[in-house]
C-alpha cells in the first residue's frame, strides 16, 4: 500500500477568493505607499472582499486622520484617481483568467467602534439621546473607576447584607 491520495483542495486551507483577497490587500497597501500621494498618506487598507465570480474586489479603507480634518471627500476622490495604476499592478500579479475590478469603499467599522468606545466611556451620548430631555450636554462621571461609593457601602462577595441603594 502506498500513500493515500490527497485531494487537490485539501492542500489549501482557504478558499481561492480568500487567497486572492489577501493578495489584493497586500498589493493595494504596498502601491498606496509606493505612489506617495499625500492625499492618501494616512489611509489604511482594512480589508478586501472578492466576489465568488471574481468580478469585483471591494477594498475597504480607513482614513481616520482625514476624517478628523474633514477631508473624507478628498481621500475618496484621490483613491478613485489612482485606482487604474493600482488595478494594472493587481492585473499583473494575480494569476487567474479573470481579475477582479477594484472598488474603494470607506470602512465604517472602525469609526463605529470608536464611537461605541466613546459612548461606553461616557464621553458622548448615543445618537438621539440627551441627559434629562433638555438637550443639555452630559456631565462627565467623577474621576475614578466607578460610582462615588465608599468601600464600606459596596457589598462584598459572600456578604449577606442587602444592597444599600
Amino acid at each position: 500500500m502506498g500513500r493515500p491520495r490527497q485531494r487537490a483542495q485539501a492542500r489549501h486551507q482557504y478558499n481561492r477568493t480568500d487567497r486572492i483577497s489577501e493578495t489584493i490587500r497586500e498589493i493595494v497597501a504596498t502601491e498606496l505607499e509606493r505612489l506617495g500621494d499625500e492625499r492618501v498618506d494616512m489611509v489604511t487598507v482594512t480589508g478586501v472582499t472578492v466576489d465568488n465570480d471574481l468580478n469585483t474586489a471591494k477594498v475597504f479603507y480607513s482614513a481616520l486622520t482625514a476624517e478628523a480634518e474633514g477631508r473624507v471627500d478628498e481621500v475618496a476622490e484621490s483613491l478613485d484617481e489612482i485606482r487604474w495604476p493600482i488595478q494594472r499592478v493587481v492585473n499583473g500579479a494575480i494569476r487567474a483568467r479573470k481579475t477582479p475590478q477594484i472598488v474603494f469603499l470607506p470602512d465604517e467599522v472602525l469609526a463605529a467602534a470608536l464611537r461605541i468606545d466613546d459612548i461606553i466611556a461616557h464621553r458622548v451620548l448615543p445618537a438621539g439621546e440627551d441627559v434629562d430631555g433638555t438637550g443639555a450636554a452630559p456631565t462627565p462621571p467623577p474621576a475614578g473607576d466607578g460610582p462615588a461609593t465608599s468601600a464600606a457601602q459596596r457589598p462584598q462577595v459572600g456578604d449577606s447584607r442587602p444592597d444599600p441603594s
